[in-house]
């Protein structure tokens, strides 16, 4: 995918109702995710998160949060041993 790509499926992920279960795959798709690899991390598989979040090996780590606790999450994913 190209930045145009990406940035038209970041668009229209945005204009979606918000579900935080589902987002951090949503998100990975923007970026093209296989469908393979989406399918291990949903199931666990892969998923090697050690907070509940979405761990992609080598890639990222995306965890939801409520409003407000966006600095302590980023700071638990900074400090996670999976991260």
């Amino acid at each position: 995918m190209n930045a145009v790509e990406i940035e038209q499926a970041i668009s229209e992920l945005a204009d979606q109702p918000y579900d935080a279960t589902e987002f951090p795959f949503a998100f990975l798709e923007c970026f093209d995710n296989f469908p393979a690899r989406s399918k291990k991390l949903r199931k666990g598989t892969s998923n090697k998160s050690d907070m509940g979040g979405v761990l992609q090996a080598g890639s990222i780590h995306i965890k939801t949060c409520e409003a407000g606790q966006v600095p302590e999450t980023l700071t638990a994913l900074k400090d996670s041993k999976a991260t």
